[in-house]
Formats: structure tokens, C-alpha cells, sequence
């Protein structure tokens, strides 16, 4: 029976059946994309609770079954971070548009995976609660692939802008700029906005290109090109390197250019640096050698060679140096370099034999030579030739065994001064002359210099170091030492320099000689000639006004007699008359000489108008008598002294002069007199023919002994300096010994 014939309520059967059967058919296919869906689809409540979920979300999530995820809330169980679901919610409840979100869900072990989120806001359809279906699928291995590829790219852009000196640079088969980035563009002035998306031929010049373009192709044609290129100023080490896409194919050249301007002047530097200190060690008077951890020579500068008496670097690379050493020093020669191999740095004194048989002490100072790792590759030894030194040390042993000898076979205390370490040897004259113990004795400079009088101290000191910073050999002085009892010696003491090889003071050896009792007698000596000469004085005074007294009124009263003789003369005789005046004149001649001889035994202008006035007198009878111009300066206060000071001043002045005329051959003399309160100064210069200094220190030229030795009576003190064809100068510098007062005795 057809469908047609069918009662109306058949066909309503059929056609519900039909329904039916489809609506089963749907529902099955439903469950079954449902269930075999590899992708997650759940159902939930607004309030987060899983009502429908099939067995692809489940397993996402690690459970074992979609029954375990309807317990689950999804804020809290699901969602990573539950506040992105609640403002999900709020954002999507009343909107029946889908909606995808990428967010953070977590598994049941906790494990974050990234997941997209496909879901709408439906109603049950019968205007029930709302609720939410979403399809799930995670994207955790995407993200994680553009993080990955979003720090690569990171990366590779702090690399190629922080890497110093250093450009990355792409470009395409056109030779046009892909991608460019680096610190060195700036440098000859480029910048990534100026160079991406243009070729070369557009930005640089054409000898530039010319060059570059074939080295760029042959990157693209899968080559690996290395060059250096210099482009304003700067060169740059470049690479060149294909890129290529999954299939081979190379579709970008990659460009590495790395600025070595820098780097490129250091070295050509370092290389002249290096000439250079091979010139210097070429030219060093030192021996500069390098030795192997067996002994072997590597290299020696020609000061070296010379030393050992080589003829050629290529007769002694390779060959051990013991064979030059003395043999009675290489044992402590091999100690040396073993111990330098080991790190340390040492020194050694040594004897060698060259190979022309010419021995020679020399002095190496050995290190250790260091590879940039720090190993050790060779022994660098500096050495000196010491043969003088060594022989000088010899004479100095030698020295000090004979000043053992001479110090124990003197009276005067003998000392040996250390220049270098200061210290000051003591031979046993000097406990015998001065009464100490040697345990009371410094061991240094001080031992003398804490002995001398105050007074004498800065004086001695300063003359002592003059002669030794001043290259002397010798130095003498006399000054007063303390002896262990308190008193003080006077004492002559002289001391000799001696200098090492290259002319250095290193020691001064001296003796001390005691000359108290000279100097007393000295003294002594001094007083009686002061006495002497008071008395000699006192006579020439005595004898000038005898004669002055005697002899001028005799004269005087026989020159009167024979004025009254020519009054009483008759005119008629005139021949007489020539007779008395011849008579007259011998009695003037004879008083003038007279006069002459007072004057010179004791000046009457010295007694009655002072030392000032005698000097004026002195220097004008002085050019009177030899036709030497003389000019005087008296300054300062008028002198008040005792009239036996007065007269030695005057005696020196006069002494002075009469050594002019005899010896000085001048024309003109200057005397300068000039007096402080305290002190007086005379200074008597020349033109002459200058003294010599032998005859200033010649102990038989009586005029200047004569002239010191008055000085010395009052405490005073004399230089004469002269030098050939420009003169003579007596300089006296006496304190001032008041006169006594008027009335006291003398």
C-alpha cells in the first residue's frame, strides 16, 4: 500500500517515525563527533561548573574521564589564573555573539598549557538558566613556538646591535639591503632607516660597488667569502655567508662586518713597538738573553755575545750557557733556572770563562717568561758585567786589611765612614783619645756629629758633605770634640773620599789628631807675639818722641842760631852767605826726614785723630812715595777701640801696601774700611798682576803671615784671593774689642 492511500493518521505516523529516525540519526552522529572529537567541547554554567564535557577535553586536561571534570569549578581548577574567567563572564553572559580567546589553563598535575577558547552565551530554550558551550583546543606548542621565535628575534637584535664594533646585514639577489642592524654603521656614517630596502649601487660609490658586488654575488651563489674592506676611514673585517630556505635554495647573502680600525692601528703599533724594543735590546749595553728549561740558549742580544766573547748569534743558539760559567759556579747557576721555571725570580754573582778565555764577573737577575695562558716558556735573564766592581771590592778588602795595620800603628784615632749605610768604623785610638767604651760608641755618622761643639757642628757638617757632593778626594777641618769627661779636644782632622767605578763617593777613611796642646802652645805663642809686638809699639812711640823731642828742638835751636849768625854777618863777605843757606837746607832736609822716620814709627795722626784719619794719611803718603793712585771708602760708625787694636789695623793697612809696592806691579788700589757696632771690615784690591794660590798658602811669605798673625792676636780672620792679571784682594774681618773706659787701668 503506498504512502498515498494511507489514512491521514498513518501518514502522521510515518512522518514522526521518519522524524524520529532522523532525530536519532543527528543525535548519533552528534555523540559520536562528540566523543571522537580531538579537540575539547565542553558545556558550563555561568557560575563555572562543567555540566557536558567529552573525553578529548578530559584527556587534555589529564584526567581519565569527562565524569572526573563535572566536579571541577572552572575558576578555580581550570583557569590558571581565575580572575581572566570571571572577567570572561562579565564580558560574554549577554552576548549571543561566538567569541575566541586565547588563555591559561592548567592540568590536574598543575602544568600550564595554553589553550583557545571558541564559545557562545546560549538559554536552554525554554527561557531557563544561561549557560556556555565552547570548543577547546590547545595551542600550547604554537605559542611556545612564537615565544621562541619572538626571543630569537630578541635575541638576535641585542646581538647585532650590543655586539661591539660589529653589522648584520641581509639583502636579496638585487644586492638591495633586506635587514640591517649594528653599533659600527654610525661609525662611517650609516643607520639602518638609510640603508634597508636599497642596493648598494644606490648608496655607494662605484669603485666601492665595483669591487663589493662580485663578493656579494659569490655569497649568493652559496660561496662563504671572507674580506677586509676600508670605506671612510674605517676597515672592517667582513663575512660573507649564504641563507638558505628549507628546500637548499639561497635566498639571502648575510653580511658580518666587524670595525678592526682600531684594532688594525693597536697592532701596527704593537709591531713598532716591537722594532723598537728590539732596537732597544739590540742597543743595550746589558746582556739580554732568553734560556730553555735545560739551560740552552734561545736568543742574546749582541751586548751578550760580546760578553762571552761570541762571534755569532748561530755559535751559540741552541747551547747551553754552562758552558761559559766557571765551573765552581754552575751548580748554583742550574739552581737559578730550575727555580725559575718553577715561578719564582732570583739573583746570582758569577764567574764565566768567554770563549777567547777572558774571565768576567757578572750579575744576571733571571724571571720567569710568561705565554698569554700564564705557562712558562722561557728564562729572561738581565746581566751586568760587575769585573770592576768586583775587582774594586778586592782593592776595598785589601784597603780595610791595611787600614787594620795602619790604625793599630798610629796614635790618631783612624775611622772608616760608610758612605751608603752610614756606618762609621772606629779604630781603638779613638777610645784611647777620647776615654770611651765601644759600647758607648753609635754605630753611625752620629758618633761624630753628637761629639762636636755646638759651635762647630753646622759648620764642619756643612764642609764635610761639600767635599763629597762636590767630587773632592780630600777634606780637612779643626774643630772642638767632646771627650767622655765632658771637656773638648781641639782637633785636625782630614778624611779622604773614595769613589766606586763609576764615580760615586762610597767611602771617606780619616784620622783624628789631638792638637789641644799645640793650640795651646799656639796660643801661648799668639799672646807672647801680641806682647812683643805691644812692646815694640811702646818703644818706636818712646823712640819717635825722643826724637821728635831731642833731636827736632836741637834742630830747631840750630837753624835759629844760624838766622842769628846771618844777621850779624858784614855785607862784605858774601861768599859766606851760600854757606849758611847750604847749612840751612841740610837742617831742613834733616827734619823732614826726621818727621819721615816719627811718622813711620808711630803715626802722631793715629793718637790724635783716630784710625779713620791714619788710613786717610797712610793712602796718601803711600801714593806720594810711589806714584800708585790709592782711593779710600771709610762707612759706617766711628770705631771705638783699644788703641793696641787700633795700631794692628793700622800695621795690616801698612803691611798691605808695602806688599803692593813690592810685588803687585799696579797702578791703582782701592781700601775699603767699613765698621758695625759690633765689627770692622778692610778690604785692600789691586790691579795688579794677581797672587797666586802657592803663594797665598806659602808659609815663608812673611808680609801676609804677618798680616794673619795680627788678625789671629785679636780673634780676626784673613782671606787673600787673587787671580792672574786682574788683582789682589785683602779682605780682614776683625770683631771689635771695646777701649776701656777713661781712667781704668790698662
Amino acid at each position: 500500500m503506498t504512502q498515498d492511500l494511507l489514512p491521514e493518521g498513518g501518514r502522521l505516523r510515518a512522518a514522526l517515525e521518519a522524524a524520529e529516525q532522523a532525530l536519532r540519526e543527528s543525535q548519533r552522529q552528534y555523540r559520536e563527533i562528540f566523543e571522537l572529537a580531538s579537540i575539547g567541547i565542553f558545556r558550563s554554567t555561568p557560575d563555572g561548573r562543567i555540566v557536558l564535557a567529552n573525553p578529548a577535553l578530559a584527556a587534555m586536561l589529564g584526567y581519565d574521564s569527562p565524569e572526573e571534570l563535572r566536579a571541577l569549578d572552572l575558576g578555580r581548577d581550570v583557569y590558571l589564573h581565575g580572575e581572566e574567567r570571571r572577567a570572561l563572564v562579565a564580558r560574554y553572559e549577554h552576548s549571543a555573539s561566538p567569541w575566541t580567546v586565547e588563555v591559561q589553563w592548567k592540568k590536574k598535575d598543575g602544568t600550564p598549557l595554553w589553550v583557545q577558547i571558541s564559545a557562545h552565551s546560549a538559554g536552554d530554550g525554554a527561557g531557563g538558566a544561561r549557560y556556555f558551550e565552547a570548543f577547546v583546543q590547545d595551542i600550547t606548542a604554537r605559542r611556545e613556538s612564537l615565544e621562541g621565535l619572538r626571543l630569537s628575534e630578541v635575541r638576535y637584535r641585542t646581538l647585532a646591535t650590543n655586539l661591539p664594533d660589529t653589522s648584520v646585514f641581509l639583502y636579496d639577489h638585487d644586492l638591495r639591503y633586506v635587514l640591517v642592524d649594528g653599533s659600527s654603521l654610525a661609525a662611517v656614517g650609516m643607520s639602518k632607516e638609510a640603508l634597508e630596502g636599497r642596493t648598494i649601487f644606490e648608496l655607494l660609490p662605484a669603485d666601492v660597488c665595483e669591487r663589493l658586488a662580485p663578493l656579494r654575488r659569490a655569497a649568493l651563489a652559496g660561496e662563504v667569502v671572507t674580506f677586509e674592506e676600508t670605506y671612510r676611514g674605517r676597515v672592517h673585517a667582513v663575512q660573507l655567508l649564504p641563507i638558505r630556505d628549507a628546500s637548499g635554495a639561497v635566498i639571502y647573502g648575510m653580511g658580518v662586518a666587524v670595525d678592526i680600525t682600531d684594532r688594525k692601528r693597536a697592532a701596527a703599533q704593537s709591531a713598532e713597538n716591537e722594532t723598537q724594543l728590539l732596537a732597544i735590546i739590540d742597543a743595550e749595553p746589558e746582556c739580554v738573553k732568553l734560556l730553555d728549561a735545560k739551560g740552552r740558549l734561545l736568543t742574546m742580544n749582541p751586548a751578550g755575545l760580546s760578553m762571552i766573547e761570541a762571534d755569532a748569534l748561530e755559535q751559540v743558539v741552541g747551547e747551553s750557557v754552562l758552558a761559559v760559567v766557571a765551573p765552581e759556579h754552575r751548580d748554583a747557576f742550574a739552581t737559578l733556572t730550575r727555580g725559575v721555571f718553577q715561578g719564582e725570580s732570583g739573583t746570582l754573582e758569577f764567574e764565566i770563562i768567554g770563549f777567547k778565555g777572558t774571565h768576567r764577573w757578572l750579575e744576571t737577575h733571571a724571571v720567569p717568561l710568561r705565554d698569554p695562558q700564564g705557562g712558562i716558556t722561557a728564562l729572561l735573564g738581565i746581566t751586568r758585567d760587575i769585573t770592576k766592581r768586583k775587582r774594586a771590592e778586592q782593592a776595598l778588602r785589601e784597603s780595610q786589611e791595611r787600614l787594620q795595620l795602619v790604625a793599630r800603628a798610629t796614635n790618631d784615632a783612624v775611622w772608616d765612614w760608610d758612605l751608603v749605610t752610614d756606618g762609621l768604623w772606629w779604630a781603638e785610638g779613638f777610645q784611647k783619645m777620647f776615654g770611651y767604651a765601644p759600647e758607648e760608641i753609635e754605630p753611625g755618622a752620629e758618633s761624630r756629629y753628637n761629639r762636636l761643639h755646638p759651635e762647630d757642628r753646622e759648620r764642619v757638617s756643612t764642609k764635610i758633605h761639600a767635599a763629597i757632593d762636590g767630587g773632592e778626594t780630600s777634606w780637612s777641618d779643626e774643630y772642638r770634640f767632646r771627650r767622655r769627661d765632658g771637656a773638648y779636644a781641639e782637633i785636625y782632622d782630614r778624611g779622604y773620599v773614595i769613589h766606586d767605578a763609576d764615580g760615586h763617593p762610597v767611602r771617606m777613611v780619616g784620622s783624628m789628631l789631638d792638637v789641644t796642646e799645640r793650640k795651646r802652645v799656639e796660643s801661648q805663642l799668639r799672646n807672647l807675639a801680641a806682647r812683643l809686638e805691644a812692646i815694640r809699639e811702646e818703644e818706636r812711640t818712646r823712640i819717635a818722641r825722643e826724637i821728635h823731642d831731642q833731636v827736632g828742638q836741637a834742630l830747631t835751636a840750630l837753624k835759629m842760631d844760624l838766622a842769628w849768625l846771618a844777621k850779624k854777618l858784614p855785607a862784605r863777605p858774601a861768599a859766606l852767605r851760600p854757606k849758611l843757606r847750604d847749612m840751612e837746607s841740610v837742617i831742613d832736609a834733616t827734619m823732614d826726614a826726621m818727621h819721615r822716620i816719627v811718622a813711620e814709627l808711630r803715626p802722631g795722626v793715629l793718637d790724635d785723630l783716630g784710625l779713620p784719619a791714619a788710613i786717610r794719611w797712610l793712602a796718601a803718603d803711600f801714593q806720594e812715595h810711589t806714584h800708585i793712585r790709592c782711593a779710600v771708602s771709610v762707612t759706617g760708625v766711628e770705631p771705638s777701640l783699644q788703641t793696641a787694636q787700633a795700631t794692628a789695623v793700622f800695621r795690616i793697612l801698612q803691611e798691605a801696601l808695602t806688599n803692593v809696592a813690592r810685588h803687585a806691579r799696579a797702578r791703582h788700589v782701592d781700601i775699603r774700611f767699613h765698621v758695625v757696632p759690633s765689627a770692622l771690615e778692610l778690604v785692600v784690591a789691586d790691579d795688579g798682576r794677581g797672587i797666586t794660590a802657592d803663594e797665598v798658602q806659602n808659609r815663608r811669605t812673611l808680609g801676609l803671615l804677618g798680616i794673619r798673625e795680627r788678625a789671629l792676636t785679636w780673634h780676626g780672620q784673613v782671606v787673600v784671593h787673587g787671580e792672574p792679571g786682574h788683582g789682589t784682594t785683602v779682605r780682614v774681618f776683625m770683631p771689635i774689642v771695646p777701649a776701656a773706659p777713661a781712667g781704668s787701668a790698662a
